[in-house]
């Protein structure tokens, strides 16, 4: 079990706290684990796509720009997630099917929710250096969520 304050007051010179509110929407309200960075907007065909492999007990963070027209994740990628052993999903961006993700063993992290889906394209970016809430983040960073906030660090916390 992780205690974000108590992370923030311990490690403060080597963390960066996330400066925007991310809603719980999984069944655990509270994940860590190393990040895996996705850049995307209006299109989640590469986070369908990352998430159908191996996680690795890993966090994918989708910077979807913050939009709030169109859901990255709903019940089906996310069931994906659970099946290939992902940690986490935290998303700038929303969700969806948000009755069926908190039945599923995972924390899903994002802005909001939105009924629409987005374009299949096959746009986007995976294992990118990716900014949003005053935080940069590349894979193989850290980051620890809860009900409390969010914050990212270099390298593994010992709690």
């Amino acid at each position: 079990m992780i205690n974000l304050p108590d992370i923030s007051d311990r490690y403060q010179k080597y963390i960066q706290i996330g400066k925007i509110k991310l809603e719980s929407f999984g069944g655990k309200n509270q994940v860590f684990g190393a990040v895996y960075t996705v850049s995307c907007a209006d299109d989640n065909s590469i986070v369908k796509k990352i998430l159908s492999t191996d996680g690795k007990n890993r966090v994918l963070i989708v910077d979807a720009a913050g939009v709030s027209h169109a859901s990255m994740i709903g019940d089906q990628i996310a069931e994906s997630a659970v099946k290939n052993n992902w940690a986490g999903i935290v998303i700038n961006g929303c969700v969806r099917d948000v009755e069926e993700l908190k039945n599923l063993p995972i924390g899903i992290f994002a802005k909001g929710s939105i009924a629409q889906k987005t374009n299949k394209k096959n746009h986007g970016f995976e294992d990118v250096l990716i900014s949003f809430g005053s935080v940069v983040m590349t894979s193989g960073k850290w980051i620890y969520i809860d009900q409390n906030g969010w914050l990212v660090a270099d390298n593994k916390l010992e709690l």
